[in-house]
């Protein structure tokens, strides 16, 4: 429920949470770990990317490019894991998503409280920064699918949705406003972890009824995280989902390195 919330609200998959929490409460080894949140976090983000998408959050544009790259990913970076040693790639995706936490917050810290006449004159600025973003992935078109090879093989990979790749790159290297980038990153969650979840299974990596205990709760808590983003101003937003990634990366490293030292 937790991670379905989350991936509402941040489009991040869940995985980032629940990933690390089969480790930590269930012991699940990293592989099982890994594979079986794939599975779930199809129907988490098509509820909450759908939500977004019927209040015109979702930039179907790049979706449809970043799902064709990361289909592609999802099958080699999943194929790898076969031979790759997974706790060391843990703890890199942990430093990683600490620098993009640290960045996501300093932004959001830097906004400040707007004024009726502000609201309407930031209301008029983010309407022209979209048209903008627009043009630009249009213009950029290879940018958008080299994020959604990215973000498929770092999906199949590391078996969580693509999220914490898609939603920073939206943001920095598109320029998408943060609530279309969390739309648009959790439609191509919804696609992305379709081929993963098949080489997965084919490699014994997903624990089905881990699956099924997983869902429960998942379209009431990914809806629910999604209509909270949609009415939180971009300010707070931008706090709130660094803060997430923060604890998210501190997770994913403290857990691998006591596994290491095990």
């Amino acid at each position: 429920m937790a991670g379905a919330v989350l991936s509402g609200m941040f489009g991040i998959g869940g995985a980032s949470v629940t990933t690390p929490g089969l480790r930590l409460f269930l012991g699940a080894s990293p592989a099982i770990a890994l594979g079986t949140t794939l599975p779930a976090a199809i129907p988490t983000a098509a509820v909450g990317g759908l939500t977004y998408g019927r209040r015109g959050l979702v930039d179907w544009y790049v979706a449809a490019y970043i799902c064709a790259a990361g289909v592609v990913g999802a099958v080699f970076g999943a194929l790898l894991t076969k031979w790759l040693n997974l706790h060391y790639l843990m703890i890199i995706t942990g430093a990683i998503v600490l620098y993009v936490a640290v960045a996501t917050i300093v932004r959001g810290g830097r906004g400040t409280e707007a004024t009726p006449v502000d609201s309407e004159v930031a209301a008029s600025e983010e309407e022209a920064e979209e048209v903008a973003a627009a043009a630009s992935s249009r213009q950029n078109p290879w940018l958008v699918l080299a994020i959604g090879l990215v973000t498929g093989f770092y999906s199949g990979l590391l078996g969580v949705g693509g999220g914490v790749v898609m939603v920073p790159c939206f943001i920095y290297l598109l320029k998408i406003p943060i609530k279309k980038a969390i739309g648009t990153s959790l439609i191509g969650i919804m696609v992305i972890a379709i081929p993963g979840t098949i080489v997965h299974a084919l490699l014994g990596h997903i624990s089905w009824p881990l699956f099924l205990f997983l869902i429960i709760g998942v379209i009431p808590g990914a809806y629910l995280g999604a209509r909270i983003t949609i009415r939180a101003g971009e300010r707070l937003i931008f706090v709130l989902f660094g803060s997430a990634l923060a604890c998210f990366g501190v997770v994913f490293i403290v857990n691998e390195i006591i596994s290491l030292a095990k």
